[in-house]
């Protein structure tokens, strides 16, 4: 117990390290968030205005069934369409230079299996979208994407129920009507269902964008403040004590947990924050996803705390603790899918960043909220569940590693 109040008192005579690694680079995110938030002109009340998003539209289906041409009719009113040639090249320059704000991709054969699964009344496919990591209004755009094939679909499916088939392409007309109909002397109303889909997306992005700040300020920190106890000095009074090595490195591991746990409720009040900031307020996740939430956050955290004390018991300087953290947290983030679509990534890299934790932090985000890649389905308990287990396994792995260390070092050093 003495060990782990002794971690507690050098934690807190430097706290201004975890302050200016954690806050600062939470700061840094929220502005990535906050400029990707659609912005709302005060004073009229029954006025509401949205950037334009700038879309291209990638059709590898040959405009089968009009759904492509049909999009494009269905989002010129509230986006700029751009052009853009179908190469990896093109699409991954596109992504880099921000050209698009959102990037959608039909692929081949979609409007058959489109039509096939309204038929059979089953799970109808997703188009694939890439959204801009700058603008909000990328997102917006796809869930504008979204609601054309929802209506798509409730077009297709009540003229098979009614006895005959128009064909997708018919559907798509009845669509373009309807939104036609809808448009000129209709006042927008900002309903509740549209504020809790913005606010879901916003909570769940500013989660997942806090997994770098979150791993890297935890990593640094604790593997700086747990080095002081490898200090010579440090380690020569440790040793002398009655203390076992096991039950010593136990509680350094408890001490770890105290600015984890700090780390993951700053980072949660942020983003129930930022709906509010955004002019979302009133549409917030639930009760249970946001339990699901904190669980998958303090997790994460707990990962974060334990790599750092891997970090302290292998005996690295501050320098080179430093060094790895921050390359380690890029190397992680980067490839766990939020800051490019897996969608444009490599084959090598995706599988590179299903063995990482970030991948699997992000996943069980957007399966408790259902975004993401979850849109279609809702919010998926079992991938949830499933996730967010996965990330607590690199959390006890790490903790094994640092305790096994911890006392291998202890030995050689009292012999």
């Amino acid at each position: 117990m003495s060990t782990c109040k002794t971690a507690l008192r050098v934690m807190w005579r430097h706290k201004t390290y975890l302050l200016i690694y954690l806050i600062g680079l939470s700061m840094a995110m929220v502005a990535m968030v906050g400029s990707a938030i659609i912005g709302r002109e005060a004073g009229d009340e029954t006025t509401y205005a949205s950037s334009r998003a700038t879309v291209a539209i990638v059709d590898r289906d040959g405009d089968d069934g009009s759904v492509a041409s049909g999009m494009r009719d269905y989002l010129v009113p509230t986006c700029d369409l751009v052009a853009l040639d179908d190469t990896e090249r093109d699409l991954q320059d596109a992504v880099a230079t921000n050209y698009t704000d959102l990037i959608v991709i039909i692929d081949d054969g979609f409007a058959r299996r489109f039509a096939d699964a309204v038929r059979g009344d089953g799970r109808t496919p997703a188009v694939r979208t890439v959204t801009s990591y700058t603008s909000g209004v990328g997102a917006m755009a796809a869930l504008q994407v979204d609601g054309y094939l929802s209506l798509l679909r409730s077009a297709y499916r009540a003229a098979a129920l009614d006895g005959h088939d128009p064909g997708l392409a018919g559907a798509v007309a009845q669509v373009l009507a309807v939104r036609e109909d809808t448009e000129g002397g209709v006042a927008l109303v900002r309903t509740s269902s549209g504020d809790t889909a913005l606010a879901m997306n916003v909570f769940g992005v500013s989660l997942q964008f806090g997994g770098y700040p979150i791993l890297a300020s935890l990593t640094v920190t604790i593997a700086m403040i747990m080095g002081v106890f490898g200090l010579p000095t440090t380690r020569r009074r440790t040793l002398a004590s009655p203390q076992r090595p096991f039950a010593r490195g136990a509680a350094l591991l408890a001490a770890c947990a105290v600015p984890a746990c700090a780390a993951a409720a700053y980072y949660l009040a942020l983003s129930v924050a930022m709906p509010v900031l955004t002019g979302c307020d009133g549409a917030m996740p639930t009760a249970g996803q946001m339990a699901r939430c904190l669980a998958t956050v303090l997790c994460y955290a707990a990962m974060a705390a334990a790599l750092g004390f891997v970090l302290a018991q292998c005996g690295l300087s501050e320098e080179a603790a430093n060094g790895f953290a921050n390359v380690f947290s890029l190397l992680t983030t980067f490839t766990g899918g939020v800051w490019f679509s897996p969608s444009m990534m490599p084959e090598a890299v995706i599988a590179l960043g299903r063995m990482l934790p970030a991948w699997w932090y992000n996943d069980a985000l957007a399966a408790a909220l259902g975004v993401s890649g979850y849109t279609e389905t809702g919010a998926d308990l079992g991938a949830w569940a499933s996730s967010t287990g996965l990330v607590a396994f690199y959390a006890a792995a790490f903790v094994c590693i640092g305790l096994a260390v911890g006392a291998v070092r202890a030995r050689r050093a009292a012999v």
